[in-house]
């Protein structure tokens, strides 16, 4: 029987940071992946002889990597964690105070007791944080949050970073100083390692157009309704095929100057493809180009009723094609991180072994992002990722690929049409149809046509003497996605309006560079300021009744929400709950939850949802459909520290003793939901880390009573 193709591609992607305007750089993330995620996949790849895999590579990643390799970044993060804390100002101490914690908490802040207690300070002292922290205190915070983002070969492998880990505390200015220029050698070393990698065959490199735009809306965003019909769409249109055009070539041509002389395939930004924009892909020279297997389905006639037609190679108009397999992909980005490694390698071998008996000979492709889901992981991933490298390669039904590989071993079928859409929803609704995405699709159109008028991009760049002008590198880095993934409501980010200002900027660059007045829209927010965790607290103390129903329409009116649907860097696709009511009376915690159908139905036979709440200590409860009783372990201990009550009906609804959690007027405590089925987690919400909402105590019956 001939073995089945698992085709891996990473994608590895960050947008331009880098403020044009003032030259600063405003977030820290490429340098910081670099380090954790960029040299760490490449040096587990390298570990394991013998595996094969894709590494899909974005230009303005890969551009920031070699600013950073040559000192030239003024990266605003790194100099705050580099600064020694004594000569900090005000502002300087309440800017580490409110992002240093921006890791995941579950992985990175609780199992580190100096990490933990500053979290923990920070929260009870909240505006006054910045005068109750010494020096000191700034200090380990600094060194922390940058050991957050070690990985396992840095852990392992790296004398100063296990030293810290060990210390744990009163670091000095050396310390830190010796570990930023540590990762300054990794981050100026990863492109190399790209280039040699690919280069001795044991990874391929792939490639996203320059500046990761959603290509198929570049060429006109009225393709967004033929995926959405009825869908709002901005006032004006943005058709200009040309600039996808060059967004490709671009993409190609410095990949290839980077990292050598050669034709690459091209996953196109968040897998979004039209039959104009794979044609301008293949005409540029693509090898190749992927896929969703949602867009497959509705390209196909009869669509995938028989899921063996996903695992073979397509063409369309002559371009090879792939399409990912959805539940396994997603399965690495959102269900296995909180598993034991190697039942969660030995589930996906089990999946893909099913589907070589299915489809011997196939391929199948698992495409997905390669950096951010690995801090939810138990060390950085790395235990997962050996255990799959490793069975893939031990197991002769199943055979490591490329994507080229895979496409070169079995001729592509034909297919006569391409339904336009993304890997998310199949469609185009996170980049276009809110009020906010549609204003920067306006603004976008507006900048292009006051700078460029009727001429075309060819025509700028001919006049610049066929070097591409920075008026059209500003207008190539506003069109990118990430500024349009943040608009709206689905995503949600401490940063987002730093992504908003960095479109703005982008686009006051292109004026500027064009020798034009900055219009003054561009001095104003598009996006509003958040709503710190997109939390509402509750108005008063109220006493629901715990029957799993809705008693009346008083009994949660005074309840505290919060949205647990809004995702943040990764779109996780569980929607089974999207709000949680909460609130409190003198006794008792209150938590509802109203699922899409009754708990029993979603959990199946064997399944639970777990709460879990941490407030000094971890606390775990678990909901059962049917029981009324509600015993809470707290961790560590050998069995329940007390008992909460109840009910799994229409809503879910728990009350939680005070006593048991031990929360003081005023306490900052976090919560999180876990859908477990067959022993292991299955989704979560929030996707993105627990919630952090405040217990205000008796006082709140008193300075906001309710009527």
């Amino acid at each position: 029987m001939k073995p089945l193709k698992v085709a891996i591609l990473w994608h590895m992607h960050q947008p331009d940071y880098r403020d044009p305007v003032s030259g600063r750089t405003l977030l820290p993330w490429t340098y910081l992946h670099a380090v954790k995620d960029y040299a760490e996949m490449l040096r587990t790849a390298e570990q394991v002889k013998g595996a094969r895999m894709t590494f899909n590579l974005v230009p303005t990643m890969l551009e920031q990597l070699e600013r950073y390799a040559r000192g030239e970044a003024q990266d605003l993060w790194l100099e705050s964690a580099a600064r020694d804390p004594a000569h900090m100002s005000h502002e300087e101490r309440e800017f580490i105070l409110a992002q240093f914690f921006s890791v995941h908490s579950e992985r990175h802040i609780l199992p580190y007791p100096r990490y933990r207690e500053l979290a923990r300070r920070r929260d009870t002292l909240g505006s006054q944080a910045a005068q109750g922290f010494s020096d000191q205190d700034l200090r380990d915070l600094q060194v922390w949050f940058l050991l957050a983002w070690s990985g396992h070969h840095l852990r392992q492998e790296e004398q100063h970073v296990a030293y810290l880990h060990d210390k744990g505390e009163k670091f000095s200015e050396t310390d830190k100083a010796r570990l930023i220029a540590l990762y300054d050698r990794v981050v100026a070393g990863v492109a190399e390692r790209y280039r040699q990698l690919e280069a001795a065959g044991t990874i391929e490199i792939s490639v996203t157009p320059y500046a990761h735009p959603i290509l198929p809306l570049l060429c006109g965003t009225d393709t967004a309704a033929r995926a959405t019909p009825g869908i709002q769409l901005p006032a004006t249109a943005f058709r200009h095929a040309e600039d996808g055009r060059l967004q490709v070539r671009l993409g190609l041509d410095f990949v290839s100057a980077q990292l050598g002389e050669r034709a690459r395939g091209m996953w196109p930004a968040e897998g979004a493809v039209s039959e104009e924009g794979l044609r301008i892909m293949r005409e540029e020279g693509a090898l190749w180009a992927a896929s969703d297997e949602g867009i497959l389905a509705k390209s196909l006639p009869g669509g995938l009723g028989d899921r063996r037609r996903l695992y073979r190679p397509y063409s369309f108009e002559g371009l090879p094609l792939l399409f990912r397999d959805r539940d396994l992909s997603d399965r690495i980005g959102f269900v296995y991180a909180h598993w034991d490694p190697q039942r969660a390698a030995a589930d996906l071998l089990g999946q893909l072994r099913r589907i070589a008996e299915a489809v011997p000979g196939g391929v199948v492709p698992l495409i997905l992002d390669g950096e951010n889901c690995w801090e939810r992981y138990q060390d950085n991933g790395h235990p997962f990722l050996s255990a799959l490298y490793r069975g893939l390669l031990e197991d002769r039904a199943l055979e490591m690929t490329t994507i080229s590989e895979a496409i070169a071993a079995s001729e592509p079928v034909a297919i006569e049409r391409i339904a336009p859409g993304s890997w998310i929803n199949s469609d185009f609704t996170i980049w276009i149809g809110h009020p906010e995405e549609n204003t920067a699709w306006e603004w976008l159109e507006r900048g292009r046509r006051d700078v460029f008028g009727k001429s075309t991009l060819r025509q700028a760049i001919a006049e610049a003497g066929g070097d591409i002008p920075e008026t059209v590198m500003h207008l190539l880095r506003a069109e990118g996605s990430d500024w349009f993934w943040w608009f709206g409501d689905d995503h949600v980010s401490a940063q987002a309006d730093i992504f908003d200002r960095l479109f703005r900027r982008h686009l006051e660059a292109l004026y500027m560079e064009a020798g034009l007045a900055v219009p003054q829209h561009l001095h104003q927010a598009i996006k509003p300021p958040l709503k710190p965790g997109a939390v509402h607290e509750p108005t008063a103390l109220f006493t629901p009744t715990i029957d799993g129903r809705i008693t009346d329409y008083f009994e949660w009116l005074a309840a505290g929400f919060a949205d647990l649907s809004a995702g943040g860097a990764m779109h996780a696709a569980h929607g089974e709950f999207e709000m949680l009511h909460y609130g409190y009376d003198e006794q008792n915690l209150y938590l509802r939850l109203d699922p899409k159908e009754e708990l029993q139905g979603l959990i199946g036979p064997g399944g639970r949802l777990e709460v879990r709440l941490a407030a000094g200590a971890v606390f775990r409860a678990t909901l059962h459909p049917g029981a009324a009783s509600l015993p809470i372990f707290a961790e560590g201990s050998a069995g329940a520290v007390g008992e909460g009550r109840c009910a799994c009906r229409r809503i879910v609804e728990a009350a939680i003793p005070l006593a048991i959690l031990e929360l003081q007027a005023g306490q900052s405590f976090t919560l999180s939901f876990h859908l477990v089925t067959d022993g292991s987690e299955s989704a979560r919400w929030p996707a993105e880390g627990p919630l952090k909402l405040v217990y205000r105590g008796s006082p709140l019956g008193i300075d906001d009573w309710y009527v």
